[in-house]
């Protein structure tokens, strides 16, 4: 039989086999958009910080850029960076993405969330009231200093701080004022020093670095204290930022400053991912009080791992699509190439083997007959003289009846017929066989 022979498809049978092809595609299409990347979800919550402070500034902002591509960001309040982190790793998924300050040290199990880089220094302003000018930390002793409530990032860098300082003790008295109540509290001296973590926008920073009557301190040992405290920065509030024709202020004023991270869940969606790194550009990327444009945002050191698509965003500025078309039109787009990568990585080993499927399908239909007529040829073989004669044309008979009943595409009519052939042959040679036996004469 001429097996390699190039046949064509009858209207019918190519119905058939594009039919559960068809559905193959669709099934594959179907479950590579559902399971290999689900569709981004409309609505993240992001959790911030105290009310007037850095982080919920920053937080509203996200919300703006987010909207502009469809997505609703929840803001939650917290303390700070403590409670922000907690919120993260509790396993309960409450929030999606925060705001946390390196130095908050190190949790138990921190497999559930990764960062997508530093977005902004967060200095520590040491204001004070008094005459005296103050320039290090070891001249708090003795005062009353609000140091920030439980859960708070400021707390814990400042317990550090004035621990190094040895003025974490009586008779220092160190008080929890969140930063509205803080603020309040120095200008009317129910405290005399107040330490807050703030940004440029933060409310408290720029409502008492202009009060009459209360100081900012210039640490003249911040770069001792970053030695100690490596996650904490020397940063330089330069002469005249505020005011250059006031020359306000009026030296460079030295602040330590821990970075602050945009941590998230590990799960989250690579395209949100994204938005958010694209919306960090856009909202950090320019020159601030104490750091210079193009600064932030970055990889700098974490305590915690760089998501992937960070790491990408930061290399190569993150997907092309994105760059091109709308948020939701690129995530389309990249997860139906994934759709079809997954189709082909299928389809073309079926393409393959379809021309085999379709030999064997009408192949397969006188196969049987062709075994059942090499058995008989081969019991006509072993007897020269058969006794059974009449079964063995019966035999022939059923076989050709068999044969004659198969339907098959008319590219394969040619070895039906050759099957054929074949029958007769077999009852010709057994028509041989059994007339010597016939003419042979009686002696009885």
């Amino acid at each position: 039989m001429r097996r390699n022979k190039i046949r064509e498809l009858t209207p019918k049978t190519a119905l058939l086999i594009l039919i559960p092809v068809l559905l193959i595609i669709v099934l594959i299409g179907w479950a590579s958009y559902r399971f290999i990347q689900p569709i981004p979800p409309r609505t993240l919550t992001l959790t911030t910080g105290m009310k007037g402070g850095s982080f919920v500034i920053f937080g509203e902002r996200y919300r703006q850029v987010l909207a502009r591509e469809g997505i609703d960001l929840k803001l939650l309040p917290s303390t700070g960076s403590m409670d922000n982190l907690r919120r993260l790793t509790d396993g309960s998924r409450s929030v999606d993405v925060g705001f946390v300050q390196d130095g908050m040290g190190r949790v138990e199990d921190p497999s559930n969330i990764v960062s997508l880089g530093s977005v902004f220094y967060a200095p520590l302003w040491v204001f004070y009231r008094g005459d005296e000018p103050l320039d290090d930390l070891s001249q708090l002793r003795g005062k009353r200093v609000s140091i920030g409530p439980e859960g708070s990032g400021v707390r814990k860098i400042s317990l550090d701080l004035l621990k190094t300082a040895n003025v974490s003790v009586p008779p220092t008295v160190l008080l929890e004022y969140p930063n509205p109540e803080a603020g309040r509290a120095l200008m009317e001296g129910k405290v005399d020093a107040v330490l807050t973590f703030g940004s440029t926008d933060s409310e408290l920073v720029r409502e008492l670095i202009t009060a009459p009557g209360i100081k900012l301190m210039s640490l003249s040992q911040a770069e001792a204290y970053t030695r100690l405290f490596p996650h904490l920065s020397h940063v330089i509030l330069p002469k005249g930022v505020l005011n250059p024709s006031k020359r306000f202020p009026a030296s460079d004023v030295h602040l330590l400053a821990p970075t602050t991270n945009l941590l998230v869940q590990k799960d989250l969606h690579p395209a949100l991912a994204y938005l958010l790194l694209k919306a960090a550009v856009e909202i950090h990327g320019g020159a601030g009080w104490v750091h210079r444009a193009g600064e932030f945002p970055s990889m700098k050191t974490q305590d915690f791992p760089i998501s992937e698509q960070a790491q990408r965003f930061y290399r190569s500025g993150g997907s092309w699509l994105h760059g091109y078309l709308p948020f939701w039109a690129a995530t389309f787009v990249d997860r139906m190439l994934l759709v079809l990568i997954s189709i082909g990585l299928v389809l073309v080993p079926l393409i393959g083997i379809l021309p085999w499927l379709y030999t064997w399908r009408n192949r397969s239909k006188y196969y049987r007959w062709y075994r059942e007529l090499r058995e008989l040829e081969e019991a006509l073989k072993e007897h020269e003289r058969p006794e059974h004669v009449e079964d063995y044309h019966a035999r022939l008979d059923r076989i050709e009846e068999g044969v004659c009943k198969i339907r098959v595409s008319v590219a394969f009519y040619d070895e039906v017929f050759i099957l054929k052939e074949h029958i007769e042959m077999v009852r010709q040679k057994l028509i041989r066989l059994i007339e010597p036996e016939m003419e042979r004469p009686d002696l009885r």
